[in-house]
């Protein structure tokens, strides 16, 4: 899918990373990054040993309480709240309930074997390790941009809460890998493999059908339905009623309560801060979820746009195309700068490099306001997300009226 000059070319502009200043932004951010996610690491230790205490208040709990259940076989019981909250026994009156299809169940049944800090640790240095195997192929000649883009700052939410989204989009990065170097059904396996958390995968069916890479998409399905079906065999066929019941709970609760959430963010939860009402402000997302979907298509459609900018679009429109994205899912933020720098269409320029910078960094304050108390933790942050993200759609669209040359 990219041609090797214009794989070239994208490598060489990621050098720019490299120069000294740069570099120097790009070590304090990294550090920031170690530091903050050992501390909490620490404190998980510190505060589980020696104590009644089970687990800390992040998502972690959830995946651990529900690797618990299934390391005794208890499979429905993860969606019985009072059951699973009773496992890591942190803040009951919080609604944290198990939103995942079987197959990620028994990813993270190992963890319940484990005690929570250690679950937690092996967690984050997969993700870390995850995400430098991953960006490999698209940092090459730079070690500050495998630096820079192995722990941006936009990470720390995940880190910090003990979420799943770098090994997610670790796993994107391996399928976008695979698409480049024109290892179709590999790319549909992992591709199959993502819809273990199925809400950012949506508008990937839409490229690969747009680009005409149908045994890649033929693949994705054929793994998409083992890993749903196989799973099901053994948790039985009611898990998937509690799920699909569980999913329209939340969806409800998260409309319900849009208002009150400082740490969701995305066009919908925008919306809401700016005074829409709530069926209003659904309607305006389904048309941005269509708009989306249509940018995504005419970029993996077009002969113009480059292979780093149809990726920096698809990421883009993937966040814009969902209703619900927590802090932690603006992470994508800094692959979106990653490829946006790679296609051209982010060059050396200082407003250019202060965008790069904001998509780097993401949500990291906020979740440095949560954790260590360096803001605060209801200043807005999230509200800034969307329109990154809406500008960066709008440059790699903008690429499409331009020459393949100046593309390439």
């Amino acid at each position: 899918m990219q041609d090797p000059q214009s794989r070239q070319l994208a490598d060489a502009r990621v050098g720019i990373l490299s120069s000294d200043w740069v570099a120097k932004v790009i070590l304090v951010g990294c550090s920031l990054t170690i530091i903050c996610t050992l501390s909490v690491l620490i404190s998980s230790y510190r505060l589980t040993s020696g104590t009644d205490l089970r687990a800390i208040s992040n998502d972690f709990r959830v995946f651990w309480a529900a690797g618990t259940l299934a390391v005794q076989g208890d499979y429905l019981a993860v969606f019985d709240m009072e059951r699973l909250t009773a496992v890591h026994n942190v803040n009951p009156d919080d609604w944290m309930p198990w939103l995942y299809p079987p197959g990620y169940l028994f990813l993270v049944l190992p963890f319940g074997a484990l005690s929570y800090a250690t679950g937690f640790t092996i967690l984050s240095v997969l993700s870390i390790l995850a995400m430098a195997w991953a960006v490999r192929p698209f940092a090459t000649g730079s070690r500050a941009a495998w630096a820079a883009f192995s722990l941006a700052p936009a990470y720390l939410p995940i880190l910090l809460l003990g979420q799943n989204g770098l090994l997610w989009l670790a796993g994107l990065l391996a399928a976008l890998a695979a698409l480049r170097a024109e290892r179709w059904v590999l790319a549909g396996i992992v591709i199959g493999l993502l819809t273990l958390k199925p809400q950012f995968g949506l508008l990937i069916p839409i490229a690969l059908i747009a680009a005409g890479l149908w045994r890649t998409f033929l693949t994705a399905v054929a793994t998409t339905v083992i890993v749903a079906v196989l799973p099901t065999l053994v948790t039985g066929i009611d898990y998937w009623t509690f799920y699909i019941q569980r999913m329209e709970e939340y969806g409800t609760r998260v409309v319900a309560t849009m208002h009150t959430l400082d740490l969701m963010s995305g066009p919908f939860s925008l919306l809401i801060r700016l005074g829409f009402p709530a069926n209003l402000a659904l309607l305006l997302q389904g048309a941005v979820t269509l708009a989306a979907a249509a940018s995504v298509f005419l970029l993996w459609r077009s002969a113009r746009a480059g292979f780093d900018v149809k990726v920096a679009g698809l990421l883009a429109a993937s966040f814009l195309a969902s209703p619900y994205n927590w802090h932690y899912e603006a992470a994508i933020m800094a692959l979106v700068g990653l490829f946006l720098l790679r296609g051209g269409v982010l060059r050396t320029f200082p407003l250019h490099l202060a965008v790069l910078a904001l998509l780097w960094f993401g949500a990291g304050l906020q979740a440095m306001a949560i954790f260590v108390g360096l803001g605060d933790r209801h200043f807005p942050w999230a509200v800034l997300v969307t329109p990154m993200m809406v500008l960066s759609l709008a440059l790699c669209l903008r690429q499409l009226g331009r020459s393949e040359v100046r593309m390439a």
